[in-house]
């Protein structure tokens, strides 16, 4: 074990980034990916998510330092502490809240020190000197001073690394494969709903409509038992099954809804709504908050196709938003309501559904693999970063699990 070191120990480099955000003009380019604070999250860089930028704002944003392999983002800002590793070159620049950590390769490894930052113990120092009252935030100067506490040999490192690595890596390939799998999905519908034999229906007819609610925040006994609840801040995927809020039997009785497996739920109210329309389908029973609509469908529509049929109208649902005099956006029902929607004729349907929902399944599959994944990743990180249990041990654990 070496001697406690700080951060800034171990880099070579700490760059701050920026405070800026892409000009209007240099966005929709293919040239390079502008990163910022949302587009690194649970420990990975989410280019699908990044905003593309023109050569001139990449070549000006990557004047002091190009991102290259090995060198790992860090958010200083909303949230902080959220680390992301590149193990490739990426045409990336960097802005909007992020520091650059180069790691020297003579006394750690980069994969390891990425980790190491989200451990729990290095994100309760960095938390506790994020500063201010409204939104908290690092400055850079404290992020060179964060300890890291004794580090293992380099050989050790790079063991706990490529292990913690691969159930990452793991994670990756199945979001890239649920992603293909609805896009494939979505595809397949939209070509079959150009057919003559299918019809055109009012969102409003194709389903029973219904509207959540939200238990008393200051009831403790509402909160924080087994059912998710869906709000429109955690409704992020096409496969709801869980969420970061849930609710007890008590607070299902004070407030909210409850709707079964295959019920389609999105956003009516949100800042969201400025820039996507959120959707998704059930994998299991869920309550839900009123900045949502969860619809059960009506006799005779396959759940799939409907979910198809109403993403595939999210240009237009967005053009519905209303923000006068709320802020945060809003879809009238009464508006929603009247969007047509493309479905088979009923005596149809089954037959073309089948690949539909093979394709949709696949994504939830693979969500929930993921969600084992990450629960594994999250609770082995910080008994090898403490040395509780050594790689050999972990291994294990992970054959045993996958």
């Amino acid at each position: 074990m070496t001697d406690q070191l700080r951060l800034n120990d171990v880099c070579s480099q700490i760059v701050d980034c920026e405070h800026r955000t892409a000009p209007e003009a240099a966005i929709g380019h293919e040239y390079g990916y502008s990163i910022g604070t949302p587009n690194i999250r649970d420990g990975r860089l989410l280019l699908a998510t990044a905003k593309r930028v023109d050569e001139t704002t990449y070549r000006a944003w990557t004047t002091r330092e190009v991102p290259h392999k090995n060198d790992i983002i860090l958010t200083r800002e909303a949230p902080v502490g959220e680390s992301a590793f590149l193990d490739g070159s990426y045409p990336i620049c960097l802005g909007q809240r992020t520091v650059l950590l180069r790691p020297d390769l003579q006394k750690v490894s980069p994969r390891y020190l990425h980790y190491r930052i989200l451990s729990p113990a290095v994100q309760e120092r960095l938390h506790s000197h994020a500063e201010g009252s409204t939104v908290a935030h690092l400055n850079v100067g404290d992020i060179r001073r964060i300890t890291l506490g004794s580090l293992p040999a380099l050989r050790d490192q790079e063991q706990i690394g490529s292990l913690l690595g691969a159930l990452d890596d793991k994670i990756a390939v199945n979001g890239r494969v649920a992603c293909t799998s609805l896009t494939l999905a979505q595809a397949e519908y939209d070509e079959a709903a150009k057919s003559e034999s299918w019809r055109s229906l009012p969102m409003g007819q194709s389903a029973h409509w219904l509207s959540g609610g939200t238990p008393s925040t200051t009831e403790p006994s509402y909160w924080d038992g087994d059912m998710p609840w869906i709000s429109a801040l955690s409704l992020k995927s096409p496969w709801i099954t869980d969420s970061d809020r849930r609710v007890t039997q008590l607070g299902v009785e004070h407030g909210t809804r409850v709707v079964p497996r295959d019920t389609i739920i999105f956003v009516v109210r949100g800042s969201s709504l400025d820039s996507e329309f959120r959707i998704g389908l059930t994998q299991r029973e869920v309550a839900f908050g009123q900045d949502c609509k969860a619809l059960l469908v009506a006799d005779g529509i396959d759940p799939i196709v409907l979910f198809l049929a109403i993403r595939s109208r999210s240009s237009d649902i967005l053009h519905l938003v209303d923000h006068a005099g709320h802020g945060a956006g809003r879809l009238a029902t009464d508006l929603i309501t009247n969007v047509l929607v493309r479905l088979p004729d009923p005596s149809l349907e089954a037959a073309g559904c089948d690949r539909l929902r093979h394709l949709v399944d696949i994504g939830a599959q693979r969500q929930a693999e993921n969600r084992t994944l990450l629960e594994l990743r999250d609770t082995l990180l910080p008994r090898l970063m403490s040395g509780e249990i050594r790689v050999r041990e972990a291994e294990q654990i992970v054959e045993g699990a996958t």
